[in-house]
């Protein structure tokens, strides 16, 4: 039997026919032909995969905004205080640059665990991030569709040309626009056949006459689907398509706002206290503003008519309005959600456990945060080792076991830090770094072990005093003066090198590589005095060993403090 060749399938007009126009730009399909079934599964495959090309539009739009805007978007949360406005403009910001509440919400929830947020900047931001979201909805209302094949062309062109500079991302966002208005596009075009299947249209009429039903609607395919960014593309689609009106639109898009709740409330089971309430504050303000608002979708309606003449830009228009109002009311009383939401959900909330690091898988999702926490946990890190080698000092010049017992017992905590750090950073997406955070997240990676190297040393130290307490052996006030010069010494070069990575100064850095050659040059100095002590017969032999390896343990402390200060001057 001879099959007869396949048709190639053509985006364009066949001879004689009239395109199909949407209101958001040129069609990217013929109108369905054939029988119900046939038109179900056309508009099936327009709006799935429309709707796909749409959302990887905007997550490579996403993932090059991050790496543009990422040290920018870490400085903002950097300044957050605790004034409520601060806040909701980083949440807008931060929400505009991830295209997501959702992911903006996991990334508080993160920061809320780690006891980097308060329960009330959290409110702040997650009342910004509502504004941040409507940033999608108009881009997406733009009606550029006849030119998205040549933002995919241009885009694809400097993209590959400056690949790996900053130019090369810019190429990348224009390259996501245009796949994001292709996505559209097909949607738009596909969702025509709507209209043809009786079932759907009166459901979707009565979206409109009940608004109720609207906003179950819109809550329930968002909370299926766990995006209201593609809940929001559809209805925009079906718009644009015809097989929706403005009263219709508005409630889908109300329920979307509350269906959008379902992310955070699930990301933050198992989490903080203040990760929990802050989800619920989510949902208990998107369903409180959307049942204070049904009564009035009507009159909204008629308002929003007179904003554009594009069905589209209104339902893009009614998504901005209503969250930009929403976020402008409930800024100022932010104190007074906290004050309910606690008593909604009481408990008093567990305090970070500082000997262990706080870095959640959360944070992930925004790589240039990831390594600002990695960061902070690095410092712990420093910080603890450091204790570690005052603590040895006690231990061996003053005869305190304790002391040596609470550097032993560190130095588990020391460990667990360097592990857990590592495997955080190995997760980090290098491909979602600028050139400036990639080389920051090289130079962490080194300074964990230096870190770690520095608490070897200082348990060595506490071990052979243990060994010389028992021993009874004791050194002479000439060593004792010059062990704890070179403590002394050792102590402020290695803090110096934490204060440079700190607040990334090369001037420190600097100034900690200078004060590293005196350390050398005090154990040369020191071990030519203990020979001299040695041949005198002033000195204790058993001690005199000690001296001399405390001098190398110390030595070595300074050269990773070094280490860390020469990264430092790397960036």
């Amino acid at each position: 039997m001879q099959i007869a060749p396949r048709r190639p399938i053509s985006l364009l007009p066949r001879p004689g026919t009239t395109p199909i126009l949407a209101s958001q730009g040129r069609s990217h399909g013929l109108k369905p032909r054939g029988g119900t079934a046939t038109n179900v599964v056309n508009v099936v495959f327009s709006a799935v995969g429309g709707i796909a090309l749409l959302l990887f539009g905007l997550r490579t739009l996403s993932d090059a905004l991050k790496r543009i805007t990422g040290e920018q978007m870490r400085r903002l949360l950097e300044r957050l205080t605790g004034r409520a406005w601060r806040g909701a403009i980083v949440g807008a910001v931060t929400s505009g640059i991830l295209h997501s509440s959702a992911m903006t919400m996991l990334l508080l929830i993160g920061l809320l665990n780690a006891g980097a947020l308060t329960l009330a900047q959290g409110i702040g931001v997650m009342l910004g991030s509502e504004i941040g979201t409507t940033v999608t909805a108009q881009i997406i209302a733009f009606n550029i569709g006849q030119y998205d094949l040549l933002f995919i062309a241009l885009g694809f062109i400097v993209a590959s040309v400056f690949r790996g500079k900053r130019l090369g991302d810019v190429g990348q966002i224009i390259l996501s626009g245009g796949i994001l208005f292709l996505g559209m596009s097909i949607t738009t075009s596909g969702l025509r056949g709507l209209a043809e299947a009786p079932a759907v249209m009166r459901l979707l009429q009565s979206c409109g006459s009940n608004a109720i039903l609207g906003v179950l609607v819109g809550a329930a395919v968002t909370a299926i689907v766990h995006s209201s960014t593609a809940v929001t593309a559809l209805i925009i689609a079906m718009g644009g398509a015809g097989v929706l009106d403005l009263p219709a639109a508005i409630a889908l898009v109300l329920g979307a706002n509350i269906g959008t709740t379902t992310n955070a409330l699930i990301f933050s089971i198992g989490s903080s206290l203040a990760s929990r309430r802050l989800a619920l504050t989510q949902a208990v303000v998107n369903v409180v503003g959307v049942g204070l608002f049904l009564p009035f979708v009507s009159p909204y309606a008629r308002l929003l008519e007179a904003t554009s003449g594009s069905l589209t830009r209104q339902i893009a228009n009614a998504h901005s309005f209503f969250n930009v109002a929403s976020t402008l009311v409930l800024v100022p009383c932010v104190g007074a959600l906290v004050w309910v939401i606690e008593r909604l959900v009481p408990g008093k909330e567990t305090k970070v456990d500082l000997a262990r690091p706080v870095l959640g898988k959360e944070l992930l999702h925004t790589p240039s945060i990831a390594l600002d926490r990695a960061r902070t946990e690095l410092l712990r890190m420093g910080e603890a080792a450091e204790r570690m080698v005052e603590s040895a000092e006690a231990s061996l010049l003053k005869g305190d076991l304790s002391k040596a017992s609470d550097v032993l017992e560190t130095e588990e905590s020391v460990d667990l830090f360097r592990r857990a750090i590592d495997d955080f950073l190995n997760r980090i997406d290098t491909k979602l770094l600028s050139p400036r955070d990639a080389a920051r997240l090289h130079m962490l990676q080194h300074i964990s072990g230096d870190m770690e190297r520095v608490g070897d040393h200082a348990v060595n130290v506490a071990e052979r005093a243990q060994v010389n307490i028992k021993r009874k052996s004791t050194f002479s006030p000439e060593a004792k003066e010059e062990l704890a010069h070179m403590f002394e010494r050792t102590r402020s070069l290695y803090s110096l090198s934490l204060q440079a990575l700190r607040n990334e100064d090369p001037t420190l850095a600097e100034q900690a590589l200078e004060l590293e050659k005196e350390v050398d040059r005090l154990e040369v100095r020191y071990k030519e005095a203990h020979i001299r002590r040695l041949e005198e017969g002033t000195c204790d032999p058993a001690a005199g060993i000690l001296f001399v390896e405390v001098l190398r343990n110390l030595e070595r402390v300074g050269d990773h403090a070094v280490n860390i200060a020469s990264d430092v001057l790397l960036l």
